[in-house]
């Protein structure tokens, strides 16, 4: 536990109704009719389902968990950053569907749980089955003993595109060093090009950048400072922070890219106005649709210490990743709890048929023909550590001022020094 600052205000629990009609009858035929009343309530079982991510796999494997078991699916996808916020308010003003997609990361998980809003899926993995089928440490058990949740993506990590069309036009190469970097940030702004696209508005991308720089420098420096072993004002946390500010200063990013929205940057990339772009893993499908054989991928370079396959940044840790709640007021909840199961096994088979590793095991073939993702993968298998975002440790409001410092640092509010010096206040003070 990260301490006092650290904790989280809990939100209340949604209660869900489901409205179901009788019909009248003479008292002779009232046991009758309650039998109509109960196979008409059966039947117009129902389950609503809220989704932030827009491949379109979700609502199909959806569907088909649905149709599985026999009820009716009320789908709802909602854009990522308005969905934060409309979960929040759901939470808050009790109207939680019955099952409900939510982010990776200490920060999104834990209200979720101290609201005490979402049931135990323990006895229906068991009585199902299917608890069986989820691979070792891909369910995780809370200190209750209780598993509340099952996966909703796989582990996906910060991920650096390039647009192969664009990077021939320079005469270049994807960058493998820090020079190899400047070098081609230099030549994208003498031929008029944005070299890397990056949406600052929702400011994750920005802080996901100095993850991944700060690791470059020492793949344990996080882990060592946030336990106390070392500080945040130490080489690592200022070599990277100096990083930033020379990307800054050389005109890495696109113009006003503060404000730019991630859709709105990612479209940079994807129209051919940026050479680079910095991204989840996640995208690889989305990006291959638009993009086809332009679509480039290589591991974020080697712009420390460390060797490219010494560390990665992932969107989630073991504890927090990506998942599906149940909402433990459903006025249907033994068939919510079996869908929510259903469609985490469905989204796997997903994931192994796109030549990505999967949470669970599944009987799919890898169909997968792209040889960047397949590049990607296999640089994955060698990597030695997937360090989590440091968003993803850190509880809501130690995490948006970690957030808040990071926007500062890009935008020219701090030197390489104050920021780190804040960094050292901020999350030792927490601690």
């Amino acid at each position: 536990m990260f301490g006092k600052k650290f904790g989280v205000v809990a939100a209340s629990a949604a209660l869900v109704s489901v409205v179901l009609t009788s019909c009248g009858g003479a008292e002779a035929n009232n046991g009758g009719t309650q039998g109509q009343e109960a196979a008409a309530a059966d039947s117009k079982k129902s389950v609503t389902l809220w989704i932030f991510d827009a491949d379109p796999m979700y609502k199909s494997a959806a569907e088909a968990a649905a149709a599985e078991i026999g009820v009716e699916l009320k789908y709802e996808y909602i854009q990522d950053e308005t969905y934060k916020t409309k979960l929040s308010v759901a939470l808050a003003a009790n109207e939680l569907p019955d099952v409900f997609q939510q982010h990776a990361g200490k920060s999104y998980r834990t209200p979720v749980l101290q609201s005490k809003t979402v049931a135990p899926l323990n006895d229906t993995l068991d009585s199902t089955g299917l608890g069986a089928q989820f691979l070792d440490n891909q369910l995780v058990t809370e200190e209750d003993g209780n598993i509340y949740s099952v996966p909703s993506n796989i582990s996906t990590t910060l991920v650096l595109y390039y647009n192969k069309k664009l990077i021939s036009e320079l005469g270049a190469a994807a960058p493998a060093t820090w020079d190899d970097l400047q070098a081609l940030i230099k030549t994208a702004n003498d031929k008029g090009m944005i070299p890397i696209a990056l949406g600052g508005k929702e400011r994750w991308q920005a802080d996901l950048l100095y993850d991944m720089l700060v690791a470059r420098e020492d793949v344990n420096a996080f882990d060592k400072a946030i336990n106390g072993q070392a500080k945040f004002t130490d080489a690592p946390f200022v070599k990277a922070a100096n990083k930033v500010v020379t990307l800054v200063n050389s005109n890495a990013f696109q113009k006003g890219f503060l404000g730019s929205a991630y859709l709105d940057a990612q479209e940079l990339f994807k129209n051919d106005k940026a050479v680079m772009w910095i991204d989840g893993s996640f995208n690889f499908s989305s990006l291959s649709t638009a993009m086809g054989d332009n679509l480039g991928y290589i591991a974020f370079p080697k712009t420390g210490a460390e060797d490219v396959l010494s560390a990665t940044i992932g969107f989630q840790n073991a504890q927090a990743p990506y998942s599906l709640f149940v909402n433990n007021s459903s006025a249907n909840l033994d068939k919510a709890k079996e869908f929510a199961i259903r469609l985490s096994l469905k989204l796997n088979d997903e994931f192994v048929r796109k030549g990505l590793p999967g949470y669970a095991k599944s009987e799919v073939k890898s169909e997968s023909q792209n040889k960047e993702l397949s590049a990607y993968a296999a640089d994955i298998n060698k990597t030695s550590k997937t360090q989590a975002m440091w968003f993803g440790l850190l509880s809501a409001d130690v995490g948006q001022e970690y957030r808040d410092l990071t926007q500062a640092l890009y935008g020219g509010q701090l030197t390489a020094d104050e920021f780190t010096a804040q960094l050292e206040t901020l999350l030792h003070t927490a601690e």
